[in-house]
């Protein structure tokens, strides 16, 4: 399963860390192909990963949740949007 299907799963908070694992496996995996076959520096990374550090990652979170419409009663699909939206905004 894709992460744009895993996130329209998520529904509890078992869901969404399991969605989290995944996200984080796509990031691991990532990773790896990096050291192999590195990116241009002016596209994404593998995977589409246009935030793959920690501190990006968390400014893409914070600037998409600001320009997007987040519910301000949030559930764990709205969580997990977010996180993935962080990995592709810019």
């Amino acid at each position: 399963m894709d992460l744009e299907q895993a996130v329209q799963q998520v529904s509890s908070k078992e869901s969404f860390l399991e969605f989290v694992g995944l996200l984080c496996a796509d990031w691991e995996n990532s990773q790896e192909v990096e050291k192999t076959t590195p990116s241009s520096p002016y596209g994404p990374a593998a995977a589409g990963w246009e935030n793959p550090r920690l501190g990006p990652f968390l400014g893409a979170l914070s600037a998409w949740g600001m320009s997007s419409r987040v519910p301000d009663e949030a559930n764990w699909r709205s969580f997990a949007e977010m996180l993935l939206a962080a990995k592709y905004y810019e």
